[in-house]
């Protein structure tokens, strides 16, 4: 029996850096040097620790189209494409809140040891969306998904001393605006990921 050819470089393990900016924000402009993406990420905010890094979901919803003169669809179409980037942050920050319930706003009062910050949430219809990256720690991959929204339940719990909190999120994937970005995310290799063609 023939094996595989195995390229040991694209089997990847390991969490990345997750970051995440306003809309508009600009898109790194990357680059490939020594076997690793290089790009700058001005204005772009870590989220820092998570329960188990992050996962992305992407669904497609298809329709089989039949005859009666063959048991089998002569064709099959796509009726809908669905994409989630799923998380839990560990660190329990003002701004990773605020990116968890989809805005608000922040208001500081004092400084140092007398600073006070009062988060207040969006009300309903006042939510905003976001864009997300993904940076893996060989800093050979980076993945941008220029609009997103969380559609998931926050639930933080805080119960026994062994218990860590967290803020879980599930961020649907839009479709952006065109003069962002004309496709739902994008996918940026380097070294033994990046494919000949």
């Amino acid at each position: 029996m023939a094996l595989p050819t195995i390229q040991p470089g694209q089997v990847k393990t390991g969490p990345g850096r997750i970051l995440y900016a306003p809309l508009g924000t600009a898109i790194p402009t990357f680059t490939a040097a020594a076997n690793k993406i290089a790009g700058t990420w001005t204005s772009w905010v870590e989220v820092g620790a998570t329960d188990e890094g992050m996962t992305y979901t992407e669904s497609v919803d298809t329709s089989p189209i039949t005859v009666a003169e063959s048991l089998y669809p002569v064709k099959t179409v796509t009726t809908g494409k669905s994409g989630q980037v799923a998380f839990t942050m560990n660190h329990l920050s003002d701004l990773n809140w605020k990116l968890a319930m989809n805005g608000g706003t922040i208001t500081t009062s004092g400084t140092g040891a007398t600073k006070l910050n009062v988060y207040v949430p969006p009300l309903a219809g006042a939510e905003v969306r976001v864009m997300l990256g993904f940076l893996s720690a060989d800093d050979d991959e980076a993945l941008i998904w220029p609009q997103v929204f969380n559609g998931g339940s926050v639930e933080t719990a805080r119960g026994s001393f062994e218990t860590k909190a967290g803020l879980p999120v599930e961020f649907a994937v839009e479709l952006p605006d065109p003069l962002v970005m004309a496709v739902p995310y994008k996918r940026w290799t380097a070294g033994s990921l990046a494919q000949g063609i």
